[in-house]
């Protein structure tokens, strides 16, 4: 696995797990970064 799918695997998990506990403006930073980071691999593939 490469870095960014490691980054984009770490991301989905916290995200997951800040809904879980309730805490949605870390959960909308996250989603966000994960955003860029897909459209960032969309680019390049």
């Amino acid at each position: 696995m490469t870095k960014n799918a490691n980054t984009i695997l770490m991301l989905r998990y916290s995200i997951n797990r800040y809904q879980r506990m309730g805490n949605g403006a870390m959960c909308q930073v996250l989603k966000s970064k994960l955003q860029k980071l897909l459209a960032q691999q969309a680019e390049l593939a």
